[in-house]
């Protein structure tokens, strides 16, 4: 795993984890796609990215309960026993390991500064010594490399203890570990593949790991940039925040539902003629609901058929004024079938306006036939064709700018040519192909590692396709099955370390 910082969901739910705020300051964090934020380089910190952190870390300091926290009572001398007490307990949520004795030195070296020279009672030194350990690296890097000297196994590095516990908790929860794997850490109990596995189980049942399967889904197909795609109001009046709002909410509870509710199948998230969903939403599927809360609802099977024919799928790879064939087949052909496109040439022109008339597809199909589109074009557009049955904010319809609308179409799938008339059609094919079954397995490997796979992990990602396929395509068995794998559990040597 890279050394990568804490993002946004991992920074708030750590900090409630820690000190039970919930106030989500990592909110105000520049969004996790825009890269540099907070260090550039591993040796450079810009003012903005310091300050962000340091006002981050001031907010949640000043928020702290340190009667809970750090609970004390007697003299000054009794004070700095209790003050190292705290440090000594708490670095070790804020850190995921023990401090080390040098760490351990300087933090109590903050508490007596803040008590001497800031003339802070005790109270306000701890929040101090809390504010300090919210900006460490230590804190804000999810580091894998000590303090302890690695374990080798020919020439790659085992986990440690407290390292796997982490990677365990961050992968799971997105979050600090809790008690119980702090514990297990602490025993020696995260050595064996049984150990593990009862964690990671134990783990997969808590109500914390929905959060993480919702942003999975969520940062797998985009799905959480529903509200930043743009749409013409004019042709989209309804496309206001509160139907984003309803559409990012079907997912979650969708999700959610599938997984830890009912059967947790791949197959069901993707042909389930299910949803959750409200007033708003119902108006855009052309049915009636009551109530503010979203409610699970049967849809037409002829029209709806899981994840991909959802409002927010559809409406994160439409056209701001109509459906888009590239967008949806690219994106299935990337995120389900994990396909690989060449670069596109610089001199291909866009399909025509819909003022050309025909439809959507008969344009696209045109388009497609530039010598300098073939390449890219073949491999996505038919895809996508099988989802203009929608327009751009994925509500269903049987005509397109007048003429009848076709979406019937074919792709390569588990090595063979395959048919289908529409997108329920098409979803069934990869609710059942090999194919789509495996590039999950490898989404979530990426997911967990925070990177792209390798060669080297090819025997894990298959070890763990197995796992899955032995759980009946379950999502919570892929998952404890990711947990179990060997590239899960073992590192690759850094410069300078030796086999």
């Amino acid at each position: 795993m890279p050394l990568r910082r804490l993002n946004r969901r991992e920074y708030n739910n750590t900090v409630r984890d820690l000190l039970g705020n919930t106030t989500k300051p990592a909110d105000a964090f520049p969004l996790d796609q825009q890269e540099g934020f907070i260090f550039r380089r591993a040796d450079l910190v810009s003012l903005l990215d310091a300050d962000v952190l340091r006002t981050a870390a001031e907010s949640a300091a000043a928020a702290a309960d340190v009667a809970t926290l750090a609970p004390c009572s007697g003299g000054a001398t009794g004070e700095e026993m209790c003050a190292r007490t705290f440090i000594t307990s708490f670095g070790l949520k804020a850190y995921r390991r023990p401090l080390l004795p040098d760490e351990l030195t300087r933090l109590v070296g903050v508490y007596q500064a803040a008590r001497t020279t800031v003339t802070l009672d005790y109270a306000g030194a701890i929040r101090m010594v809390i504010e300090s350990m919210l900006q460490s690296p230590a804190f804000v890097y999810r580091r894998e490399l000590g303090p302890v000297a690695p374990t080798m196994e020919g020439n790659v590095a085992r986990l440690g203890p407290y390292e796997l516990a982490s990677r365990l908790s961050y992968f799971l929860w997105g979050s600090m570990p809790d008690k119980a794997l702090f514990d297990a850490a602490a025993a020696g109990k995260l050595a064996s593949d049984a150990d593990v596995e009862a964690q990671a189980r134990r783990m997969v049942a808590d109500p914390k790991a929905r959060d993480t399967v919702a942003s999975f889904f969520g940062e797998w197909l985009n799905l959480d940039q529903v509200a930043e795609r743009p749409k013409d109001t004019m042709l989209y009046p309804e496309f206001t925040d509160e139907l984003k709002a309803a559409m990012m909410t079907e997912t979650r509870d969708f999700v959610s539902s599938v997984v830890f509710d009912g059967d947790g199948r791949l197959e069901t998230v993707l042909t389930a003629p299910y949803s959750f969903i409200n007033p708003s939403l119902a108006k855009l599927y052309g049915m009636t609901s009551t109530g503010a809360t979203p409610q699970k609802t049967n849809l037409d099977p002829t029209q709806r058929s899981g994840l991909l024919t959802q409002a927010g799928f559809l409406t994160v790879t439409g056209a701001t004024n109509g459906s888009n064939p590239v967008k949806r087949g690219r994106k299935v052909l990337e995120r389900l079938l994990c396909g690989t496109l060449p670069p596109p040439p610089p001199n291909v022109p866009p399909p025509k306006a819909a003022s050309a008339g025909g439809t959507t597809r008969e344009r696209f199909a045109e388009h497609s036939q530039n010598a300098c589109a073939l390449g890219c074009h073949t491999l996505m557009d038919p895809i996508g064709f099988g989802f203009e049955n929608y327009d751009g904010i994925g509500r269903y319809r049987t005509t397109d700018n007048g003429k009848p609308v076709d979406a019937a179409s074919q792709l390569t799938l588990d090595g063979t040519s395959q048919s289908f008339k529409n997108a329920v059609e098409l979803t069934k094919l990869l609710s059942n192909s090999n194919d789509a079954h495996s590039c999950f397995v490898k989404q979530w490997t990426r997911f967990a590692l925070s990177r792209a796979e390798t060669d080297a992990d090819q025997a894990s990602i298959n070890a763990a396709t197995s796992f899955f396929t032995k759980g009946n395509g379950s999502v919570r068995e892929l998952l404890v099955g990711v947990a179990l794998s060997r590239t899960f559990r073992y590192r690759s040597l850094a410069v300078g370390e030796m086999p």
